[in-house]
């Protein structure tokens, strides 16, 4: 007996993304219209052109995109738009400062956003052990109380004054 799982991969003959007049991303698929739809990487660090899962604005998984590459470049251009909104994640390139009041850690961040343009931003950290995360050996994540994103690609290229400040946090 050869049962093959369905895993909700999406025909991408049955499948057409476009952006709705409001503002919101959109998709026709099997016949059925969702003129809001919900994107999430399913392996957002090791694959984040594959395995996009699709949900409608209740959050009711349609279907899964195998790979965004397969898209037509029109439809690529509206997807890769919508994750970067989502995912954004500008990378850290120092740690300013760093203080732990009332349960919350607050950091003041250098970063770079993917335009190249460096900023400083401070945030608000609360649970450290959840929420600032090795994601390799050399890759930390940051994630603060407002749900942002924040990366350190190579711990090793931070000063030894931000590795000082931020390695009582890393587990």
């Amino acid at each position: 007996m050869n049962e093959q799982m369905d895993l909700g991969i999406m025909d991408l003959n049955e499948t057409e993304f476009y952006a709705t007049e409001g503002g919101f991303l959109g998709v026709k698929f099997k016949g059925e219209d969702y003129k809001h739809i919900i994107l999430r990487r399913i392996m957002p660090m090791q694959e984040p052109l594959n395995y996009i899962s699709v949900a409608d604005h209740e959050n009711k998984e349609i279907g899964i995109l195998k790979s965004i590459k397969a898209l037509p470049a029109a439809q690529q251009e509206i997807v890769i738009t919508e994750l970067d909104s989502r995912y954004y994640c500008p990378e850290v390139l120092e740690v300013t400062s760093v203080q732990d009041k009332l349960g919350y850690v607050y950091m003041e961040l250098r970063l770079r956003n993917k335009q190249g343009a460096e900023y400083t931003k401070n945030c608000a950290i609360k649970d450290v052990s959840r929420n600032i995360r090795m994601l390799t050996p050399t890759s930390v994540i940051i994630f603060d109380v407002d749900g942002n994103r924040y990366l350190i690609s190579d711990v090793a290229r931070l000063n030894r004054q931000s590795m000082r400040k931020l390695d009582a946090y890393l587990f």
